[in-house]
C-alpha cells in the first residue's frame, strides 16, 4: 500500500522537474546570442583589416659589377725569388807570422767599417828591426861604392903618372939602344936602361888591371846594394802587414781570431763581406724566361744598354722594404735539373748609410722588367672564367665573349684578342649569367699593377 509519505515525495519530484525546463532554454539562448555577436565582429574585423602590399616584381635583372677596359702596352713583369749574398766576401788572414798585439774596439760580428779603417795590429817589432838592419846594409854598401869610386880616381891619376914614366923609360931605353949599336955605350948601361923600361911598364900594367876589377867590383857592389833594396822593400811590406785595414766598405761576418793569439801567414782573422756590392741569385722558368728581353742592353748582353732594371721587395709582418737593382749577368748556362735559366740581379745603393740596409740572407721577391707588349687589355682573374671567356655588358645585355688569354700574372691576366676599347667588362655577379640577359651595372675601379 501506497504511504502517505510516498505520495508527498512523487509530488514535490514532479514539481522539480518543471521548473528546470525554463532554465535550459535560458542558457541556449545566451550561447546563441555570444555566438552571433562573435560571428558579427569577426565580419567587421574582416571588412575592416588593411590590404597586404603587393611587391614589385623586378624586371631589370641582377645587379653586377663591372670595369672599363683600356688597351694598354706594358712592360711583363717577372717574379721570382731569392737569397740576398755579397757579391764580394773573403776570408781576413794574416800575410805574416806575430802575436796579435791590438784589435779595433768596435771588431765584432755586424759591425760596419768603411775602406781603410783599421782592424788588427800584429807585433811590429821584428819587421821593425829588420827594416833598420838592412837599411843600414844599404848605407854600408852605398858607402863601400863611394870608397871604390875613390880608388877609381886615384887609380886613374897613378896610371896616368905611370903611363908618363913607361913613355920616358921607352925613350931612354931607344936611345941606350942606338948608342949600343954604335959601341958607345956598354952592356950594362943597355940593360939597366932595358930594366927601367920593363918595370915601368909592369907597373903600368899593374894599374891598368887595378882599374878593370875596380869595374867587376862596382859592378858586385851594385848589385849587391840592389838586392838589400828589394829585401828591404819586402821588409817594409811585411811591416805595413802587421796592421790590416779594411780593404773596402765591410762588415764583419763572423770573428775568428782574439787579441794575445799567435798566428802564422795564412791563418785566418775574420770573415767580412762587401756592403757595396749585394746580389740576388734567382732562377727564371722556361714559361717567363720569355717575357726577359735578351736584345742589345738586355739580359745576355747589360753593357749593351740601359741594364735591365728590377726591384728587390723584402716583407715582414709589420713593413715592406724595397731596393731599385739590375741585372747584372746571366750564368753560364740553363739548370740541368730545373731547367731555368739562373740570373744575377745587383742591386744598387746596398750601403749601411742607407736608413734600410740590404743585409746577407734576406730572402726577398724580385720583380725584373721583361718585354713590352703593345695593344693588350689587362683584367682582373675574376673577369676571365675558366672557359676563357668574358661577360661583356652592352646596352644593358649580357654578351659571352671568348678572349685569346696572352699571359697569366698574379691576380691579372693579360688577354691579346677579345676585348674592345671602352667595354664594359663583369668581374663580379650573383648567380647564373647567360647570354642575352638584361643586368644592371655598378661600375668599379681596377687598380693595375704597373712596372716601378
Amino acid at each position: 500500500m501506497e504511504t502517505g509519505l510516498d505520495k508527498m515525495a512523487g509530488h514535490d519530484k514532479m514539481e522539480s522537474q518543471g521548473a528546470s525546463k525554463p532554465r535550459i532554454w535560458l542558457r541556449v539562448a545566451r550561447i546563441a546570442v555570444v555566438i552571433i555577436i562573435s560571428l558579427l565582429v569577426g565580419a567587421i574585423l574582416v571588412k575592416t583589416r588593411p590590404k597586404p602590399q603587393q611587391k614589385t616584381v623586378n624586371k631589370l635583372g641582377p645587379l653586377v659589377d663591372v670595369i672599363q677596359i683600356q688597351k694598354t702596352s706594358p712592360n711583363m713583369i717577372i717574379e721570382v725569388y731569392g737569397t740576398v749574398r755579397s757579391g764580394e766576401r773573403l776570408i781576413l788572414t794574416a800575410e805574416i807570422s806575430g802575436s796579435i798585439i791590438e784589435m779595433s774596439p768596435d771588431f765584432e760580428e755586424g759591425v760596419y767599417f768603411p775602406k781603410g779603417s783599421f782592424l788588427i795590429r800584429i807585433d811590429p817589432r821584428n819587421y821593425s828591426l829588420r827594416v833598420e838592419k838592412l837599411q843600414t846594409e844599404i848605407h854600408s854598401l852605398q858607402a863601400e861604392l863611394a870608397r871604390v869610386a875613390q880608388e877609381k880616381k886615384n887609380l886613374q891619376a897613378t896610371l896616368k903618372i905611370a903611363e908618363e914614366e913607361l913613355d920616358l923609360s921607352k925613350t931612354e931605353f931607344d936611345r941606350q939602344l942606338a948608342l949600343a949599336k954604335r959601341k958607345v955605350v956598354s952592356q950594362n948601361e943597355l940593360d939597366r936602361a932595358r930594366k927601367i923600361w920593363l918595370t915601368t911598364r909592369l907597373k903600368t900594367q899593374d894599374i891598368q888591371n887595378s882599374l878593370q876589377l875596380q869595374k867587376f867590383r862596382v859592378d858586385l857592389l851594385k848589385a849587391q846594394q840592389q838586392s838589400v833594396r828589394v829585401q828591404l822593400k819586402e821588409a817594409k811590406l811585411a811591416l805595413e802587414r802587421t796592421e790590416i785595414r779594411a780593404p773596402f766598405n765591410c762588415r764583419i761576418a763572423k770573428k775568428i781570431t782574439e787579441t794575445g793569439q799567435y798566428v802564422m801567414a795564412g791563418t785566418p782573422l775574420a770573415e767580412i763581406y762587401n756592403v757595396g756590392i749585394m746580389e740576388v741569385e734567382v732562377r727564371i722558368p722556361p714559361s717567363e724566361a720569355i717575357w726577359l728581353n735578351f736584345g742589345t742592353g738586355g739580359v745576355m748582353d747589360p753593357k749593351g744598354g740601359d741594364p735591365v732594371k728590377a726591384k728587390i721587395i723584402f716583407k715582414t709582418p709589420f713593413q715592406e722594404l724595397s731596393w731599385d737593382g739590375f741585372v747584372s749577368r746571366v750564368k753560364g748556362q740553363m739548370e740541368e735539373q730545373t731547367r731555368t735559366l739562373p740570373l744575377v740581379v745587383e742591386v744598387k745603393n746596398g750601403h749601411p748609410s742607407q736608413d734600410r740596409p740590404i743585409l746577407p740572407g734576406m730572402f726577398v721577391m724580385v720583380e725584373i722588367v721583361g718585354k713590352k707588349i703593345d695593344d693588350l687589355f689587362l683584367l682582373p682573374r675574376e673577369a676571365v672564367r675558366e672557359n676563357s671567356s668574358i661577360y661583356v655588358v652592352g646596352s644593358g645585355k649580357i654578351e659571352v665573349r671568348p678572349v685569346e688569354i696572352l699571359r697569366r700574372s698574379g691576380d691579372q691576366i693579360y688577354i691579346k684578342k677579345g676585348g674592345s676599347q671602352g667595354e664594359k667588362v663583369v668581374t663580379r655577379f650573383p648567380g647564373v649569367l647567360s647570354e642575352g640577359m638584361t643586368v644592371r651595372v655598378r661600375q668599379v675601379p681596377f687598380e693595375k699593377e704597373t712596372p716601378k
